[in-house]
């Protein structure tokens, strides 16, 4: 009986290691006017956040089924104020993607927010987010919202 029950285990366990969802992030593709995202280097980070995420809920592996990201939009609006050489500006950085996996696409939307109090300071990029860790939150942020309505 001991040796029935044990035989039965194993064979639901395997049953249910192949009804596990494998998926594997194929391409990156960056939607907004800014070529600067278009580069290897955020393709691939944005790829290795994404397979990070996913790792939570689903198996990832090489020949699973097809996961696109779409980098839809990133805005970046700046509240401040400067009197004399002092100077306060609050910067909100909001990211939208969208995750399509076999056909059925999510999206999602993350904000990260940065305050910055200088003196004769100027800042270089009105565009982007004052440091790139800023972006990264928030693209985090959004692909975790995405992945959370699968």
């Amino acid at each position: 009986m001991k040796k029935l029950l044990l035989l039965f285990g194993i064979l639901l366990s395997t049953f249910t290691i192949k009804a596990q969802t494998c998926l594997t992030v194929t391409e990156v593709f960056n939607q907004t006017e800014n070529p600067e995202l278009s580069s290897k280097k955020y393709t691939f980070g944005v790829k290795q956040l994404t397979e990070e995420i996913l790792s939570e809920k689903y198996s990832i592996c090489m020949d699973g089924k097809p996961v696109i990201v779409y980098i839809q939009s990133i805005e970046a609006p700046t509240t401040g104020i400067s009197i004399g050489p002092f100077m306060i500006k609050k910067k909100v950085t909001i990211v939208k993607t969208a995750i399509s996996i076999d056909g059925n696409v999510v999206e999602g939307e993350g904000t990260a927010k940065l305050s910055v109090q200088a003196t004769f300071i100027e800042l270089r990029d009105e565009n982007l987010p004052f440091e790139r860790t800023t972006f990264s939150v928030a693209i985090k942020k959004s692909l975790e919202n995405a992945i959370s309505n699968l």
